[in-house]
């Protein structure tokens, strides 16, 4: 009996190893197929998400762009999904959470990746506008320049926008004309130098602020800024008491100021002040 029972269990024992093996083989055959096809399971999910998103069916797009970036961390596609995610939210669904998560998630399992680069841009642009946080959208935008972004000129004056934000003027006047410097021949070149003269305008230097403001004009006189400059120009000569070049200079931008119910509320504020002045006298 003792010898039969023994044999039984050393019989039990080989069936289960045997069982264990086949498992495992099993598995491990399963787990190379998988290996081995991801790319191709990872490839069709993505020509769905891509249908999807010619269909506009924007919420299930992202869903499977998601999928495949859960899915399939390791194919080809999985940081251009994880891109397409951050778009549609951003752009389509309007979450800027998500939008948000998913660029910030492309980022760090995705060094190197060729959407990185617009992916941070789009999380700066998150935090200065969605989420209204600009001392992050700072750090942000700042991390680009680092990396020489292409668009330098366009993220240095978001910087700068960042700082007016957050009312320091001083130093968004420093990075103004940190991109008047390092790129003189920026597109952005006038609406800089406006900016620059609104922020010395509100710092209380008013002769700096003069300078600029003429500066512009001269440069730039027939540019949309040039105009806006002369409107601004006129509200430095009035504190600086000047109110006859003030009124003088506001009358000449009737039929070219876009706001003429502004400009003429201006002028009739000028007068009033002119009247008062000569009364006094």
């Amino acid at each position: 009996m003792r010898e039969e029972l023994s044999y039984r269990r050393r019989r039990t024992s080989r069936r289960l190893l045997l069982a264990g093996l086949l498992l495992a083989l099993v598995a491990g055959c399963g787990a190379v197929f998988y290996l081995w096809n991801q790319e191709r399971f990872a490839e069709r999910r993505f020509s769905r998400a891509q249908a999807l998103l010619v269909e506009q069916d924007y919420v299930e797009a992202a869903r499977q762009f998601q999928r495949l970036a859960r899915l399939y961390p390791h194919a080809s596609r999985a940081d251009e999904a994880l891109f397409h995610v951050g778009e549609l939210q951003h752009l389509y669904l309007k979450d800027a959470e998500r939008a948000l998560l998913a660029f910030l998630q492309l980022e760090k399992n995705y060094p190197g990746s060729p959407f990185g680069l617009a992916a941070q841009r789009y999380a700066a642009d998150i935090y200065m506008d969605r989420l209204e946080d600009p001392g992050r959208a700072v750090a942000a935008y700042q991390k680009l320049l680092d990396q020489g972004v292409a668009e330098g000129d366009q993220v240095q004056y978001r910087i700068g926008e960042a700082y007016f934000r957050l009312n320091n003027f001083e130093q968004a006047r420093i990075e103004w004309d940190n991109l008047l410097r390092l790129f003189p021949e920026s597109e952005l070149g006038a609406e800089t130098s406006y900016r620059i003269a609104v922020s010395l305008t509100l710092q209380g230097d008013f002769k700096e602020a003069r300078q600029r403001f003429e500066e512009l004009i001269a440069r730039w006189p027939d540019h949309l800024y040039a105009v806006e400059a002369r409107f601004g120009l006129a509200a430095v000569l009035e504190e600086q008491e000047q109110l006859v070049d003030a009124l003088e200079m506001l009358e000449k931008l009737r039929g070219v100021y876009p706001k003429p119910e502004v400009l003429e509320q201006r002028i009739a504020q000028v007068r009033e002040r002119i009247e008062k002045k000569q009364k006094a006298i």
